[in-house]
C-alpha cells in the first residue's frame, strides 16, 4: 500500500474517532420540533418577542411575509400574512414588537412626488393576529432620496413606554438633528421633541436610543474632533473623539455628559437599562493606541436619575491572557511586532455584545472578535478584457467574558476559543447563542470537533459548517471563570447547522433554537440542568 493511501487511511480513521469520541454534554438536554420544509411552511426570517408561554418570529413564503407563533411544545399556534400594502402601495416592514396583548407592526414608505418619508403603524390582537386597527401614521420627515434618514423603534425594559426616534438626513456643515416621540404602550402621545445638537452631522455620530422606565430617553454619541485638531491629536498619540452621554426628558430637560477617561481609546460603549430602579450600567473596551485595538475592558454604573457616574472601573488584560489562544509562531510575531513599535500587545477588533446582570448585582460583559474584508480575483476573458469578481469574508473568532463582582469591580475575564471565517454569507451561521442561568453562562456555536481536544497554544481548527467535523458546542463558563467545551448533540445530529443569532432565551431559562439541514429545518428547545 503506498504512502497516500496509507497517510489517507490514517486521516479518515482520526476523523471517525474524533467524532465518536466527542464528549456530548450532560449539562443539557435538547428537545427537537418536526422537520419542516422551506416549500411548505415557509423560509425561517427572525424571533421578534417571545413570552413564558410562546415565541414570535417572521417567516416569508414565495412573496409573502408571515408573522408566526409557537408555543413552548414547539406547536405553530398561528401562520398568518402580514399584509404590507396601504392603497395598492408597498409599505417597506421596520420593526415588529409584542407589547401586553398586542402586537405592534411599524412600516415606512417612501413617497417620492412629495420627498416625503412616513412611518405608519398597525396594531394586532396577540392571541390570534388578527388587526385591531388599520394603518396609522406616526411620523413623517422630509428627504430628497429614499436613503435619507431613517426610523427607530424601542421599548421600555419594564414594557411601559415606547419610543420612536427619527434620524434626519444629513445635511451638510449643519447641526445634527434628530426627533424624538415617546407613547405609552396603548400608543398614547406621552411627550415628543426635536433636537438640534451643538455639533455638525460631520463631527457627532449617533449611536442607539434606549427609553427608560420612566419614559426618559437616553443614548451614546460620538463627538470627533475637527480635521486639525484631530490630526495633531493623533500625532501626539492621543484620543481624537470623546463620547457623550445622552438624556432627554418629558420635562424638558436635557443632559449631555462627556465621559472623561483620560488618554484611553474607548470602544463599544454599551448601555443596559434594569427592567426596575437600578443603576444603569455602561461598559466597552479600551485601547491604548487605537480604536480598533483592545487592552483591556471598562465598565461604569450610573445614577438612573442624574446620569452621572457612581462607580468605575477598568482592567488592563495581561500578555498571556491576550496570547493564551495564538500559536507558539503566532505569540513571537505578535511579541516581535509590539516590540518593534514600541508598543503593548493589543487584541484586535472586538465588539462588545451584551451586558448580562447578575442576580447578585454584579454583571458580565460580553465580547467577539469580528471583521470583515474583501479580496478580488481578476481574469482575462476570451476576447482580452479583463474581468473581475468580488469575494466578501467574514471573520467570528473568540469571545471574550468579563466578569463584574458587585462592588463594580471588575473580577477576571476569560476567553472561549472559536475560529468562524465564511464568505459571501454576511456571517449567516456564525457568532454564538447566549444563555444564563444560576451562576452559569453557557454558550452555544457551530464549531469542528477536534477543537473539543485542543487546549491554549494549540492551532484551533475553522469551523467546519458542512463536513463530517461539524458539530455545536456548549461551552460553560462557571462563576470563577472556568471554561468547559462540550459537543450539545449526539454525533447523528452533526449535519444540523445551528443559526446562533436567531437563538433566544426563554422566561423559564430554555433556549430557543433554529437549526438547518440542507432545505429542511428544525426548532428545539435546550433545557439547562
Amino acid at each position: 500500500m503506498s504512502k497516500r493511501y496509507v497517510l489517507s487511511f490514517v486521516c479518515a480513521i482520526a476523523a471517525i474517532l474524533t467524532i465518536v469520541a466527542q464528549p456530548r454534554t450532560n449539562r443539557a438536554s435538547v428537545e427537537w420540533g418536526p422537520d419542516l420544509s422551506e416549500r411548505e411552511t415557509g423560509e425561517f426570517g427572525r424571533v421578534f418577542g417571545h413570552s413564558e408561554e410562546a415565541v414570535y418570529m417572521t417567516m416569508s413564503r414565495k412573496k409573502d411575509m408571515l408573522v408566526q407563533k409557537m408555543n413552548g411544545a414547539l406547536v405553530s399556534l398561528y401562520s398568518v400574512v402580514l399584509q404590507l400594502e396601504m392603497n395598492k402601495k408597498d409599505l417597506e416592514l421596520e420593526d415588529l414588537m409584542v407589547v401586553e396583548d398586542r402586537i405592534l407592526a411599524f412600516a415606512s414608505i417612501y413617497d417620492k412626488k412629495a420627498d416625503l418619508k412616513i412611518l405608519y403603524m398597525r396594531t394586532f390582537d396577540e392571541s390570534n393576529m388578527k388587526p385591531l386597527s388599520e394603518w396609522t401614521q406616526l411620523a413623517a420627515f422630509n428627504s430628497e432620496r429614499a436613503s435619507g434618514g431613517s426610523f427607530g423603534v424601542e421599548v421600555a425594559p419594564n414594557s411601559k413606554h415606547v419610543l420612536v426616534y427619527i434620524n434626519l438626513p444629513y445635511e451638510k456643515d449643519a447641526s445634527e438633528k434628530f426627533q424624538l416621540r415617546v407613547y405609552s404602550t396603548a400608543m398614547v402621545p406621552e411627550w415628543d421633541r426635536e433636537v438640534v445638537m451643538p455639533y455638525t452631522d460631520k463631527e457627532f455620530s449617533l449611536g442607539r436610543f434606549r427609553v427608560e422606565n420612566d419614559g426618559d430617553v437616553i443614548g451614546v454619541g460620538m463627538k470627533y474632533a475637527q480635521k486639525r485638531e484631530a490630526r495633531a491629536l493623533k500625532r501626539a498619540g492621543k484620543v481624537p473623539y470623546d463620547y457623550h452621554l445622552l438624556t432627554y426628558g418629558h420635562t424638558g430637560e436635557d443632559q449631555d455628559h462627556t465621559i472623561d477617561v483620560g488618554d484611553k481609546f474607548l470602544q463599544d460603549l454599551t448601555l443596559s437599562l434594569d427592567t426596575g430602579k437600578a443603576d444603569i450600567l455602561c461598559g466597552g473596551f479600551f485601547g491604548n493606541k487605537g480604536s480598533s485595538t483592545v487592552r483591556g475592558s471598562f465598565f461604569l454604573r450610573l445614577d438612573p436619575v442624574t446620569k452621572k457616574i457612581l462607580h468605575e472601573s477598568y482592567k488592563d488584560f495581561t500578555d498571556d491572557f491576550i496570547t493564551q489562544y495564538m500559536t507558539a509562531r503566532e505569540e513571537e510575531k505578535a511579541k516581535k511586532r509590539a516590540d518593534r513599535k514600541d508598543e503593548d500587545l493589543e487584541l484586535y477588533e472586538y465588539d462588545l455584545q451584551d451586558i448580562v446582570r447578575r442576580d447578585d448585582g454584579g454583571a458580565v460583559l460580553v465580547g467577539e472578535q469580528y471583521y470583515w474584508y474583501t479580496t478580488q480575483t481578476c481574469y482575462t476573458t476570451q476576447g482580452g478584457g479583463q474581468q473581475c469578481t468580488t469575494t466578501y469574508h467574514y471573520i467570528y473568532n473568540d469571545i471574550i467574558v468579563v466578569n463584574i463582582d458587585p462592588d463594580g469591580n471588575i473580577a477576571w475575564a476569560t476567553t472561549i476559543p472559536k475560529r468562524q471565517h465564511t464568505t459571501n454569507d454576511g456571517g449567516y451561521f456564525s457568532s454564538f447563542a447566549l444563555e444564563v442561568k444560576g451562576s452559569n453562562i453557557y454558550f452555544v456555536y457551530n464549531d469542528n470537533g477536534q477543537n473539543l481536544f485542543l487546549a491554549a497554544g494549540d492551532k484551533f481548527k475553522n469551523t467546519d459548517f458542512l463536513g463530517k467535523s461539524s458539530i455545536v458546542t456548549l461551552a460553560t463558563v462557571s462563576i470563577d471563570g472556568h471554561v468547559t467545551r462540550e459537543a450539545l448533540f449526539d454525533p447523528e445530529k452533526r449535519d444540523l447547522i445551528l443559526r446562533p443569532k436567531s437563538c433566544r432565551q426563554l422566561e423559564d431559562d430554555r433556549l430557543f433554537m433554529y437549526a438547518t439541514r440542507k432545505k429542511d429545518y428544525r426548532f428545539g428547545m435546550v433545557t439547562f440542568q
